[in-house]
């Protein structure tokens, strides 16, 4: 577990040109779908996640193939991890991006984990890397490979963060570099 509060100022391009505030990135399309599968377990087929990336996609205006990197919810447990593998493997048919669970530096900061995650994909628009799945050692059968060393000199235009929680709450956004 892990413990942090995090917070996002969000306003509109047109405020934050009158107030002369740098904008650090763009919230382009977002999601929350709630499969209500379990009490505390996500959907083995990841259903409920699939449909919040798809739909912030569709909101967003982009294709699954415009993702350059994904924060993924990422928990490390078997079931979790397992269903959000799935739900990707279902949105990035031609190919899954880059994608790591930051919760290894941060621990799982439960309510405040989606903020502080979205907190870090900004950092990394903007500095141009891909964070390291910290400390991954065991890939799931079927799975794909998370980053497991920090990649720099990367353009990220677009990035996906997941934020998953109990009942089947699925949310997504997608964060994108401002230009």
């Amino acid at each position: 577990m892990g413990e942090a509060a995090a917070y996002l100022i969000i306003e509109s391009e047109e405020s934050a040109r009158r107030r002369g505030a740098k904008a650090l990135a763009v919230i382009s399309g977002w999601d929350n779908c709630c499969d209500a599968y379990h009490q505390t377990a996500s959907s083995p087929d990841g259903s409920g996640a699939a449909r919040a990336m798809l739909n912030a996609l569709n909101l967003a205006g982009l294709q699954a193939s415009d993702i350059s990197y994904i924060n993924t919810h990422g928990t490390g447990t078997d079931n979790n991890d397992a269903s959000e593998m799935a739900a990707m493997k279902s949105v990035f048919k031609d190919g899954i991006p880059s994608f790591s669970s930051t919760k290894a530096f941060t621990g799982h900061a439960t309510s405040a984990a989606g903020s502080l995650e979205a907190i870090l994909c900004i950092l990394a628009i903007n500095g141009g890397f891909i964070p390291a799945n910290l400390n991954w050692k065991t890939p799931m059968p079927d799975g794909e490979l998370p980053v497991s060393k920090t990649l720099t000199n990367v353009n990220l235009e677009h990035v996906v963060c997941n934020s998953f929680g109990f009942g089947g709450n699925d949310s997504c956004i997608i964060i994108s570099k401002y230009s």
